[in-house]
């Protein structure tokens, strides 16, 4: 025999029992690196539903503008809060269109609303309110349409990526 070994060198055909001390040695490095694992699963998982959880836009109102922040968000479900600043009541309309928001076809006091996803009807001066939406990628345009606000100025565009 040259040397200790802690590990006595199997012959063959031969069980090797190994020491206690190496065997727990050896579960607790194995049981360390499966919990350092679980915790970075644990990570990546919390990271993916953030990612996938609601996004928000808060949009003020007043007369006669609109201003969103941000004003692009990825696709699916979007809160949109929307805050009158302004002292006349407001509404805030959703509106999926390739046209730019201050090429709207008006008639009368009203722009036309096709394609219109959602409304938050009645927001009353310095007040708030909220609601969500779905929404898919593409143009958008948020605009008030109360008689004579889009025509004012109250529109922006919006992006949904």
């Amino acid at each position: 025999m040259s040397g200790f070994s802690p590990v006595p060198e199997p012959r063959q055909g031969v069980c090797v029992d190994l020491p206690m001390s190496f065997i727990s040695h050896r579960r607790v490095g194995l049981l360390g690196l499966l919990a350092v694992l679980a915790a970075v699963i644990a990570a990546i998982a919390v990271a993916t539903n953030s990612d996938a959880a609601t996004k928000s836009t808060k949009v003020t109102l007043s007369e006669f503008k609109i201003s969103a922040s941000p004003k692009s968000v990825s696709a699916g479900k979007v809160t949109f809060t929307a805050r009158n600043t302004g002292d006349m009541e407001h509404e805030l309309v959703i509106i999926k269109t390739s046209t730019r928001a201050s090429k709207l076809k008006v008639t009368g006091n009203r722009a036309s609303d096709k394609g219109e996803v959602g409304e938050i009807e009645d927001v009353a001066g310095g007040k708030s309110k909220k609601h969500s939406f779905n929404l898919k990628k593409g143009h958008y345009v948020l605009i008030c349409n109360i008689p004579g606000h889009y025509k004012g100025g109250m529109r922006t565009d919006f992006t949904v990526k």
